[in-house]
């Protein structure tokens, strides 16, 4: 299918409140509308990566809900982050059957920042779960990933919703899926704390920055990180995804 008879997808970071993107998935195969390419940051990579390796809406909202911090948070002992991220990256090598972007369907592209060199880093080819790795690597949190001799983190630091990469696919239009921030009302931990500066920087960087796509999504629901509530955050996705289907016709038909 060319790329100008659908649309490309900007997934946003956002911690558990990216699990919104999942809502905004369903609806868009619920209407089938084509997806050429998924550019994805952080979390957004990492649901990218789910959908882009064969994943319905449906079954990854199943697996959202059923997983668990002890299956991706494993403490360490390393002076580069709280978190080895062993188990994290173990899991999305399970969750994407062990495949390479090579093997994507609809293509994927991972955004991650090399930490030594303050620059973007693309990442599209190889093991799926390397770049989810790397692109979800909290500084401070995670220990980052070193990965073609580069040392990657969040790749929300830099890019946190990737239109600009997105860009690349040649759709008829970009679609951005702004999962927002989510600001806890008590930090009571160490952990609390590093989510809680990451997410205040993510806010500013957000207050700031010019979302240049075609289609914003950006879904409301103001809950504290919650794994329960995890169903509602995919339920706002779709809610707000729906609401923007008659601007997403609109784009296509301009397109086609």
């Amino acid at each position: 299918m060319e790329g100008r008879n659908g649309v490309a997808l900007a997934l946003s970071s956002g911690g558990t409140r990216a699990f919104m993107h999942i809502g905004v998935l369903k609806v868009l195969d619920r209407h089938q509308i084509p997806i050429v390419g998924i550019a994805g940051s952080s979390m957004g990579a990492l649901i990218g990566a789910l959908y882009c390796s064969g994943l319905s809406g449906p079954t990854m909202e199943m697996m959202a809900q059923t997983i668990r911090k002890s299956q991706y948070m494993d403490l360490s002992v390393s002076k580069m982050g709280l978190v080895a991220g062993h188990k994290l990256h173990n899991l999305v090598r399970t969750l994407t059957n062990d495949k390479s972007f090579e093997e994507c369907n609809p293509p994927l592209k991972v955004v991650a920042v090399d930490i030594e060199r303050a620059e973007t880093v693309i990442l599209d080819r190889g093991a799926l779960s390397d770049a989810v790795r790397a692109s979800a690597s909290i500084p401070g949190m995670f220990s980052p990933f070193r990965l073609g001799g580069r040392l990657l983190v969040d790749g929300g630091v830099l890019n946190r919703i990737p239109v600009d990469i997105a860009r690349g696919f040649g759709a008829a239009g970009v679609v951005a899926v702004d999962a927002g921030v989510d600001l806890a009302s008590h930090v009571t931990s160490m952990f609390d704390v590093l989510f809680q500066t990451f997410d205040i920087m993510a806010r500013e960087l957000r207050r700031y920055e010019r979302i240049e796509a075609d289609v914003i999504i950006q879904p409301h629901l103001d809950l504290t990180r919650d794994l329960e509530r995890i169903r509602r955050f995919i339920a706002a996705g779709e809610k707000a995804g729906e609401a923007a289907l008659p601007d997403i016709f609109r784009l296509l038909a301009a397109g086609a």
